[in-house]
């Protein structure tokens, strides 16, 4: 596909996945609209983005805040015109067991996870009907939004809710010749787990050491962001539905699906062999 001046939004822009696409899709041609709320990350990634002579508006916007959404919606038509691909990637997490999880952290994460997909989705799809000539939605999920994730229920909660908004979506959006695909990538060195919340520590090494030692096994299997963003491309030139990468978005998923039974059965020995080495900080 050429993407030679279409214009492309990605939310959660200055790291991770969505820095990567964004360098994916300015190296493929295409004009860029970013949003994070990380103004210097911002700053950065558009000094890079332009560097490859792309056109590059940004905004800090938080996706949990449907003013913001919407003010950034309205300024990228201002100055771009149109919108061609919206990914919507910002995401956070929030980790340990349902007893220790705090309300604030739940409307945390349910709001940048959950509400970021619906706020993008509220004012730009509008906007990609009436301008005509297609279009792709990308909504960033996760392995977390195919299979039951114990540790992780927030996270698992917002994901799941993500993948079954994209699959109701796309068969609404291919009325209008709209794409939507759900990414539902494992384990990826994104720099999520350094800003996550851990809500029950583990009692045989602290957060920090814990956010090391999972950056530095995912870094030597290769688990970096740049893969996803490939993906994100791939699938809306071939307009995928839903992509499953890495071997834990694709085993557990089968298996879920076939046999609730075997799965469940394996699920709680699992979560039981994890409480070993957890305690509730909060207590």
């Amino acid at each position: 596909m050429d993407f030679t001046d279409k214009v492309v939004v990605v939310t959660g822009a200055s790291s991770g996945i969505g820095r990567e696409t964004a360098l994916a899709f300015a190296r493929r041609g295409a004009r860029l609209a970013l949003s994070d709320i990380n103004e210097e990350g911002l700053g950065e990634i558009r000094a890079e983005t332009e560097s490859l002579s792309t056109q590059t508006y940004t905004q800090v916007a938080d996706v949990s805040i449907a003013e913001d959404v919407g003010g950034f919606c309205e300024n990228v038509y201002g100055e771009l015109g149109r919108v061609d691909v919206l990914c919507n990637n910002a995401g956070v997490a929030v980790g340990g067991d349902l007893e220790d999880i705090a309300l604030y952290d739940w409307e945390w994460i349910v709001g940048v996870n959950l509400w970021g997909v619906i706020h993008g989705c509220h004012f730009f799809y509008p906007h990609m009907i009436a301008q005509g000539g297609g279009g792709h939605i990308v909504n960033v999920a996760s392995a977390g939004g195919l299979i039951p994730l114990p540790g992780s229920i927030p996270y698992s909660t917002t994901k799941y809710g993500v993948v079954g908004f994209s699959e109701t979506l796309r068969a609404e959006a291919a009325l209008h010749g709209i794409g939507v695909t759900a990414m539902c990538p494992g384990f990826v060195l994104s720099g999520i787990y350094s800003s996550a919340r851990q809500c029950t520590q583990r009692q045989d090494m602290t957060q920090d050491e814990a956010v090391k030692e999972t950056e530095e096994r995912l870094g030597k299997r290769g688990r970096t962001p740049d893969r996803v963003a490939a993906a994100i491309i791939d699938a809306v030139e071939k307009n995928k539905g839903l992509v499953r990468m890495f071997p834990e978005a694709y085993a557990p998923d089968y298996l879920h699906r076939m046999n609730r039974r075997i799965f469940d059965f394996l699920l709680v020995v699992a979560v039981k062999l994890g409480q070993k080495g957890m305690q509730n900080p909060r207590g």
